[in-house]
C-alpha cells in the first residue's frame, strides 16, 4: 500500500516538472507530447490511489470479521468457565453447572460433552431417571 502511495507521490512530482518544461517549449508537438506524459502519468497515480484504497478497505473488512470471531471465542469462553467436567456412575461424561455460578433461579444443568467441544450449548433433558 505504502508502494503506491509513493508511485502517487513520484508521479506527482514528474507532473510537475513536466509542467515547468512546457513552459520552455516552443514547438505545439513537444507541448502536446509533455500533456499527453503528463495525463498518462496521472491515471497511473490515480490507478494506484484506488488499488490502495480498496486494500485499505478489504483489510479493514477483514479487521472486523477477526474481531467478531475474537468476541465470539471470548463469550465462548466466559460461558464455559461457568460449568465443570462431570462423569456419571454409567462413566459418561458431561458438563455439570458449577453451583456457585448459577443464577438466580437457574438450576443445576448438564451440557452435552460432544456438543460443548463443537462449541454448541446443548442441554441434556432428563427422561425418567436418566439424562439424554
Amino acid at each position: 500500500m505504502s508502494g503506491e502511495i509513493i508511485a502517487a507521490f513520484q508521479s506527482a512530482k514528474t507532473l510537475f516538472e513536466l509542467i515547468k518544461v512546457t513552459k520552455e517549449l516552443s514547438n505545439s508537438t513537444d507541448v502536446l507530447t509533455a500533456v499527453n506524459d503528463v495525463q498518462m502519468k496521472l491515471s497511473s497515480a490515480i490507478a494506484s490511489a484506488l488499488a490502495s484504497q480498496e486494500k485499505q478497505a478489504a483489510l479493514a473488512e477483514r479487521v472486523r470479521e477477526l474481531e467478531a470471531q475474537l468476541r465470539d471465542v471470548e463469550n465462548w469462553e466466559n460461558l464455559i468457565q461457568r460449568y465443570e467436567h462431570a462423569e456419571f456412575p454409567t462413566k459418561a461424561l458431561a458438563y455439570k453447572l458449577k453451583s456457585e455460578m448459577a443464577n438466580d433461579g437457574e438450576p443445576i444443568h448438564y451440557l452435552c460433552n460432544a456438543c460443548v467441544d463443537k462449541k454448541k450449548k446443548t442441554t441434556l433433558q432428563p427422561m425418567q431417571r436418566r439424562l439424554y
